[in-house]
């Protein structure tokens, strides 16, 4: 019911059931989440403080997590996560250290196809052959032929690859940032801003990463310092994960091990508060245009306002015919 934003209905439910005597964290998280849409917050800090009298012996970062002001919203399959990285903490935590950063003159910019840029689809291509107008020799081009040579975790990570294709990409993105420093781009990002050159503008901390709201991050762009500690707690945290599971219990594994260490690693949380924070929805923006005319006034003023872009080679069933920007994209491989 939450999901199809039945808020009152879902109320009704989770008071029904509390009746029957079949209280549990799940359900009394799941009605936190209806009262913070609901705008009730008098009643939602009631159900956040009745779901920690329900966890046995709650930790401070589990309280954290419950209480925090940024997210409601599937706390629940978070906290599941939390309470598993929790006793592997120490573990992750000396994987992290010993990563190390692999020192360069200057970090390059990562961008990743795994079949190679000459097999990808066009609006693709054009989005990477931009990048190598943007950062010329500092452009690092990989492919699953290549990508060990940058990252030597890459082979223990095969089988996600194979499985799980988008939270490999994750994975190896935020490992090449551990071990390099740099930035990366998903494929499908569209720049006119050699973001190398804007340390100022996203390394307040040692790693800059768009959000949504709170620890809630968007993946697609990142910058990093060699050795950063985010960049390697976030990496070291998907390996120990793998190594631990077999399979993927939620697609969005990387954003929430972002958020659980935001709450479980008081130096991840510090050096995250203290960065740049930059809402990812208006770098969507040029996106929501594809399948329109092309306006190029319209696309200049886009990038005028944020230079990073995110786009998609995926048309589904909107329209992209003759004269869409889409088109224009595609046009240009």
């Amino acid at each position: 019911m939450l999901r199809a934003k039945r808020y009152e209905d879902a109320l009704k439910v989770a008071e029904a059931a509390t009746s029957a005597g079949k209280l549990s964290l799940e359900l009394e998280l799941a009605r936190a989440e209806a009262f913070w849409h609901l705008k009730d917050l008098a009643s939602l800090s009631l159900s956040r403080e009745k779901a920690i009298t329900l966890l046995r012996k709650p930790s401070e970062a589990q309280i954290s997590l419950i209480m925090n002001e940024n997210q409601v919203v599937n706390i629940f399959s978070r906290l599941i996560l939390l309470k598993a990285m929790e006793p592997e903490f120490e573990n992750i935590l000396k994987l992290a250290e010993k990563l190390g950063p692999v020192e360069h003159p200057e970090s390059p910019a990562f961008v990743f196809w795994n079949s190679g840029a000459l097999n990808a689809p066009k609006l693709v291509k054009t989005c990477i052959h931009q990048m190598h107008n943007v950062y010329g020799e500092k452009l690092v081009e990989l492919n699953s032929e290549n990508l060990e040579e940058y990252l030597p975790e890459a082979r223990q990570l095969r089988r996600v690859a194979k499985l799980w294709p988008a939270n490999y990409s994750d994975a190896i993105r935020v490992g090449l940032l551990a071990r390099h420093g740099g930035a990366w781009l998903d494929a499908t990002v569209f720049t006119v801003e050699n973001s190398l050159l804007q340390s100022e503008k996203y390394l307040k901390s040692d790693f800059f990463v768009h959000t949504y709201n709170g620890p809630r991050i968007a993946s697609w762009f990142m910058v990093a310092r060699p050795g950063s500690h985010q960049a390697r707690m976030l990496y070291a945290s998907m390996l120990n994960y793998w190594s631990n599971n077999r399979k993927l219990k939620n697609y969005f594994l990387f954003h929430d091990v972002f958020e659980v260490l935001y709450h479980l690693d008081p130096k991840f949380k510090a050096e995250f508060d203290a960065g740049s924070q930059l809402n990812a929805r208006p770098s969507l923006n040029l996106q929501k245009t594809l399948w329109s005319p092309r306006d190029e006034v319209a696309m200049k003023s886009i990038l005028e306002d944020r230079p990073v872009q995110k786009l998609t080679y995926k048309p589904g069933k909107n329209p992209h015919g003759k004269g869409t920007l889409f088109d224009w994209f595609e046009s240009q491989a």
